[in-house]
């Protein structure tokens, strides 16, 4: 028995020699599922349309209309539809049509059932084929469109929690662009009553979906506990529970978290796992570097104690903070930008365009090449007025 079953196959036959078509369609009865027999073209097309066979065998002269207009007709319906030819002529011009039409084969008269077979069966095994590459291709678009639906739910869900209404303070800027719709960094930033402000960028491992399922409970927790104006090392320690238990061990989330006080002119961080963040003076001299001391959320368990750093600016200052994605960005030619072109333009530029000459510039770093990683970055004015509101 060979690999190709042509049982489960209908095939439509078409041939006016009542004598050869009754001869041939007892050979299809025994070979194939089921049979439909047509007399001319017309009545063959018409039997195509009502039943949609899965295989045309047909000759090419009958009347009505011959073989070859009938398997244009069926080829610019159904360019996939196996379509045989039977023909009494080995004429090169008939070929050449039924080349041009697609047709899948042809065999000549008087028939040798074993040569139709063996069309049958080459034609079944393309059929199956397509068939199953159909299948597979509806599939992935399915998994597509579903993928791509929870990727808009998780990036409306994201848009919500980081509450861009809210997201408004004269002394903050923030730019995040995602290599996905759906980023795996995170701005976070509010002012508490005691209008202290408090601010956070988050950086998921990896990025699109994955990264950001994370974040979703890293930022409830933020703006819920900022709200109530509790200690920076509290929060970053109820976070870093959080993601401990709920996500896989390979899995954490870089971040930093500040609380500035505005009215004394004190600034209190943690740093697990981001790029050392910078206090810039008016001049933009780094004075302050604040480094990653502190291992990502979520590796540690419980036991894990946040130690922040606590410093008092004593002029006019600026924080500036920024994924790895920044630093990391390459062009065309796979040079990194680096952290030494982030000092650079801020050493360049008045305090009042750093922000915007710091975006400019990585893109045009970048030029035309898209960036890997989610590229993120927050600047705060540490001013020296106690009246810095929203």
């Amino acid at each position: 028995m060979t690999a190709i079953d042509l049982k489960g196959l209908t095939v439509l036959y078409a041939e006016d020699d009542e004598t050869a078509r009754d001869q041939v369609a007892h050979f299809l009865r025994k070979k194939c599922g089921g049979v439909r027999l047509a007399g001319n073209g017309l009545e063959a097309l018409e039997l195509y349309a009502e039943q949609r066979p899965d295989m045309v065998i047909s000759d090419i002269m009958m009347p009505e209309m011959n073989g070859l207009e009938f398997a244009e007709i069926i080829k610019q319906r159904d360019p996939s539809m196996p379509v045989i030819l039977v023909t009494a002529f080995n004429d090169a011009t008939y070929l050449h049509r039924a080349i041009d039409l697609g047709v899948d084969n042809y065999v000549l008269k008087p028939i040798d059932l074993g040569k139709l077979h063996a069309a049958m069966l080459k034609s079944a095994e393309l059929l199956i084929k397509t068939r199953a590459l159909e299948i597979s291709r509806a599939q992935l678009e399915k998994y597509h469109d579903a993928a791509e639906a929870e990727r808009e739910l998780v990036s409306e869900l994201m848009m919500r929690m980081m509450q861009p209404e809210l997201m408004v303070d004269r002394l903050v800027k923030f730019w995040l662009e995602p290599t996905d719709r759906v980023s795996g960094d995170l701005v976070s930033f509010h002012r508490a009553r005691n209008d202290r402000l408090y601010v956070m960028l988050a950086d998921s491992t990896g990025h699109g979906l994955p990264a950001a399922l994370n974040l979703l409970t890293v930022n409830h927790i933020f703006y819920s506990m900022a709200e109530k104006s509790l200690p920076v090392a509290q929060i970053v320690e109820e976070m870093n529970a959080a993601v401990k238990a709920q996500s896989p061990s390979d899995r954490f989330v870089a971040a930093f978290v500040a609380c500035i006080d505005t009215h004394n002119h004190v600034l209190e961080t943690w740093n697990g796992g981001m790029p050392s963040a910078i206090l810039i003076n008016p001049a933009g001299e780094i004075y302050y570097p604040i480094a990653s001391n502190n291992l990502p959320l979520g590796i540690l368990d419980r036991t894990f104690t946040a130690q922040t750093e606590i410093f008092q600016w004593g002029f006019p200052s600026q924080l500036v903070i920024y994924s790895d994605g920044v630093v990391e960005a390459e062009n065309i030619n796979g040079v990194a930008w680096g952290e030494h072109n982030i000092k650079r333009i801020i050493k360049e530029t008045p305090s009042a365009q750093r922000f915007d000459a710091l975006t400019s510039a990585v893109h045009d770093f970048l030029g035309e090449q898209r960036a890997f990683d989610d590229m993120t970055l927050l600047m705060v004015d540490c001013v020296m007025s106690e009246t810095c509101g929203h």
